[in-house]
């Protein structure tokens, strides 16, 4: 008995010793974990007995199975293995919103080309039609750097020297023709006694005046028979657009800057300009190429051109003051669809007759009257000098509003319109303070056209009531 409860008892602590080996040999096959306090070198270890330990567990029962390879999520306590990962579709969302998105719009697309305007209805118009206006250099259509139409123009520009009576003068122009026709302003080769051109290669040569149109101001020269004249290449003015980029070629100041180039922009290519004498008077109106293209005196009568190098005005005058202010950027060119005209003729016949392409006389609005200050008292305002005070003089007539008090109608366009006495307040909504106002407001606007006058008018009663009434313009 005692033999085998011994024996007992040693299978027991056998069977311990073997438990306590398959845990060392299971920790050893683990990686790190959090708590390790349970395998220092403090615990108990019994190698006699781990190394007879196979042969006497083959014949005691067996042994624990070893737990599977451990995983970096293995806990204590649990042979369950760590959760597999998860598969994420973290894009599929946006695809297949834009999916849907894509095809939305390939749907009105194709609703729009089949459906038309049957389909739909507009009810906000996002862009607004305009015309925009691109032109690029191309080799093919002719079109130029502004160097290359600068060395183009110049070929066909030359200086205009002039003597006059009182001195000497010097302008600019351009040869017309091969023959020998330059063309440039009247107003450069007006009163001169002597007259010669200084030609694009520094040649100076005489040449006569073959014949002008003040009103114009445009002259014809002809020289003699010249080797190397170079005629310049005419475009048409009409085809101008505000912004086109220009150039003006010519001798400002005097002969040692000869050939000087300018560039700029056509700023309007149409402008109606009224000309004015020394005392402030309209005496005709020009149609002219206004330009920010810097030009000075000397320029004048020196070609306009356009990026192909073709001749499109002829330089006639810039605004420098204006009412005792200084201005800069505003020149004017003759165009040269109307130039054209003016100089065939003259080489054909001398002259120019008939309608004329550029200036026109100026506008009438077919009244006479004087500008009163509202408020003032003045004894006749129809008389020829005329009293005023600022109080009340007996037998004195008090202006009611500034305007233009209306002395006579000395047109047929104004009878029955207007009549003397009545006070003019506004022509097309500007309101009018002098007869130079009403002088310059009418002769913005040409020769036919109508204008809106506003006028006030004396009643029985002494009352004025405003009036509207439309009368057309008519030449001087």
């Amino acid at each position: 008995m005692e033999e085998e409860k011994r024996l007992t008892e040693e299978e027991k602590s056998l069977s311990e010793e073997t438990t306590a080996t398959v845990t060392e040999a299971q920790e050893n096959e683990a990686p790190a974990v959090p708590d390790t306090s349970a395998f220092t070198e403090d615990a108990p270890t019994n190698t006699a007995s781990e190394e007879e330990a196979p042969a006497e567990t083959s014949e005691a029962e067996p042994s624990a199975p070893l737990p599977p390879a451990i995983s970096p999520n293995w806990q204590f306590g649990t042979r369950e293995s760590a959760p597999a990962a998860k598969k994420t579709h973290r894009g599929r969302p946006f695809l297949i919103t834009f999916i849907a998105v894509f095809a939305v719009c390939i749907l009105l697309l194709v609703f729009t080309f089949v459906l038309g305007d049957g389909g739909f209805e507009i009810v906000r118009t996002i862009f607004t039609e305009r015309v925009v206006y691109v032109r690029e250099y191309d080799s093919e259509s002719g079109l130029l750097t502004p160097n290359e139409a600068a060395d183009v123009i110049r070929k066909s520009t030359v200086t205009v020297m002039i003597r006059t009576e009182t001195g000497t003068a010097i302008g600019s122009g351009f040869v017309y023709s091969a023959d020998g026709y330059i063309c440039t302003n009247y107003h450069v080769i007006e009163g001169a006694t002597v007259v010669q051109v200084m030609l694009p290669d520094g040649r100076t040569v005489d040449a006569e005046v073959k014949g002008g149109n003040a009103a114009a101001d445009i002259a014809v020269l002809k020289i003699g028979e010249t080797e190397g004249l170079v005629p310049a290449q005419l475009g048409s003015s009409a085809a101008l657009l505000t912004g086109d980029d220009v150039v003006a070629v010519g001798t400002p100041g005097k002969v040692d800057y000869a050939a000087t180039a300018t560039f700029g922009k056509v700023s309007y290519p149409n402008r109606l300009v009224a000309m004015d004498d020394d005392s402030g008077v309209v005496i005709k109106k020009m149609n002219l190429i206004q330009t920010d293209t810097s030009v000075n005196p000397g320029n004048s009568g020196g070609p306009l051109g356009d990026m192909y190098g073709r001749v499109v005005g002829v330089v006639v005058m810039k605004v420098s003051t204006l009412n005792g202010k200084a201005f800069d950027g505003i020149g004017f060119a003759l165009p040269i669809d109307g130039v054209k005209i003016i100089v065939d003729a003259i080489i054909k016949n001398g002259s120019f007759t008939g309608e004329n392409p550029i200036a026109e006389s100026r506008s009438l609005l077919g009244v006479s009257g004087r500008g009163l200050v509202g408020g003032m008292w003045y004894d006749d305002p129809a008389a020829e000098t005329v009293k005023e005070s600022k109080t009340e003089v007996e037998g004195y007539f008090q202006m009611p509003f500034d305007g233009i008090y209306v002395m006579s109608i000395n047109k047929t366009n104004a009878a029955n319109k207007l009549q003397p006495g009545d006070i003019i307040t506004a022509i097309n909504g500007m309101r009018m303070y002098t007869i130079y106002d009403v002088i310059a407001q009418i002769n913005r606007y040409r020769v036919g056209e109508s204008v809106t006058v506003t006028y006030q008018r004396q009643g029985l009663d002494g009352r004025y009531t405003e009036h509207t009434v439309e009368i057309a313009l008519v030449a001087e």
